[in-house]
């Protein structure tokens, strides 16, 4: 196992995932726009906002943040991804969090797995969003010294920063000492020259 709360193989593949999606998504600009990816992955989006008072009140129930889940597409027939979040009580970088959860979740196929690895499913979908939000080779490309630099430069809440700041610490001093090769093609995407070691 590795430092966190599972394997760095299972950290490593999520990494991927999410740099394979941006290049899917042909996003190569910060702040990452997580309304362009759900719309270039045909993820339909649901703002709280736009319910009516039964769908509101069902929506908040669920969740009172952001909650996904596969339905039928009444016109087409075909089953969609829809991700339904709260637009009323949070601000854009909170929001944004939300529905990069949310995308983590159908990105890594939540939805066709068996009940019972719900808490385990969250953690990825967690650290989906994360990585998605504030992968740190960019953090430290953009020279992010402190959170305020990480919430200015990528639209994250107060909150989230601090923990995404964090995050780029441990992954700065703690990881491995040369950017591993996905790291790599992520900067490249992003456009920035690095060469492997």
């Amino acid at each position: 196992m590795g430092r966190g709360k599972f394997s760095d193989e299972r950290y490593d593949e999520i990494k991927q995932e999410v740099i394979d999606m941006f290049e899917e998504c042909e996003i190569d600009t910060y702040p990452i726009d997580c309304f362009e990816i759900a719309r270039k992955l045909h993820y339909v989006l649901h703002p709280y906002s736009t319910l009516d008072a039964a769908g509101y009140l069902e929506a908040i129930t669920i969740s009172p943040d952001a909650f996904s889940r596969v339905e039928q597409n009444s016109e087409t027939g075909m089953f969609e991804y829809v991700i339904y979040y709260n637009d009323q009580d949070y601000n854009i970088g909170h929001i944004r969090w939300s529905i990069f959860h949310e995308i983590g979740h159908c990105v890594l196929g939540h939805h066709d797995n068996p009940p019972g690895n719900e808490e385990r499913e969250e953690d990825e979908a967690n650290f989906f969003a994360k990585y998605a939000m504030t992968p740190p080779p960019l953090l430290n490309v953009t020279r992010c010294s402190c959170p305020s630099d990480v919430e200015e430069k990528f639209n994250t809440s107060g909150e989230f920063s601090g923990y995404a700041y964090e995050y780029f610490q441990v992954w700065l001093h703690k990881g491995p000492r040369d950017y591993q090769d996905f790291e790599i093609r992520l900067l490249q995407l992003f456009h920035f020259t690095i060469s492997a070691a």
